[in-house]
């Protein structure tokens, strides 16, 4: 697995249960669910720091293969994309802050498969959006796909997530 998690702020388990809480809602989409895996086949070393700093919410600080997301982060990093807006539109106030931060997860993957594009095996005969055999492959197409798919599936639980805020 090329995909690493690390944290200053969470224990590794911790972490990893962030990780695989946010993942396991975002892979019920086909597409994330295909693009999560094809980084995780990469040789190319992906870290992901899971961060729950609450000074570092909604800022992009991340850099040179290394994701910083952060549990707290509120705020939608896509505004502008149509199908990510009314996906999040949808979300309940109270449920808003949770998947919010899923989603800025979501961009920073996207933005990952969008940097490596020349080097991730896209020529899958599998797949199914053909446009992902682009040349110059967009964050912004993937995370609209993304929010289209999971658009119409029931919102996750908050059970694991309510259990890590409360122990940061």
């Amino acid at each position: 697995m090329t995909i690493s998690i690390t944290s200053k702020t969470l224990s590794d388990y911790d972490a990893q249960l962030a990780f695989n809480t946010a993942t396991a809602f975002l892979r019920k989409s086909d597409l994330a669910n295909y693009l999560i895996d094809q980084l995780e086949q990469q040789r190319v070393k992906l870290s992901v720091e899971v961060s729950s700093d609450p000074a570092l919410a909604n800022q992009d600080v991340s850099n040179k293969g290394s994701i910083v997301w952060n549990l707290h982060s509120d705020q939608s990093p896509s505004p502008d994309l149509p199908d990510v807006a009314a996906l999040l539109s949808r979300i309940p106030a109270q449920q808003k802050p949770y998947i919010t931060s899923q989603w800025r997860l979501m961009h920073s993957l996207a933005l990952a498969c969008q940097q490596l594009n020349d080097q991730l095996n896209f020529r899958d005969a599998d797949a199914t959006w053909p446009w992902l055999d682009e040349k110059v492959l967009s964050a912004g197409d993937i995370e609209n796909v993304v929010a289209r798919e999971l658009s119409d599936l029931p919102l996750p639980d908050e059970q694991n997530w309510n259990r890590l805020l409360k122990r940061t």
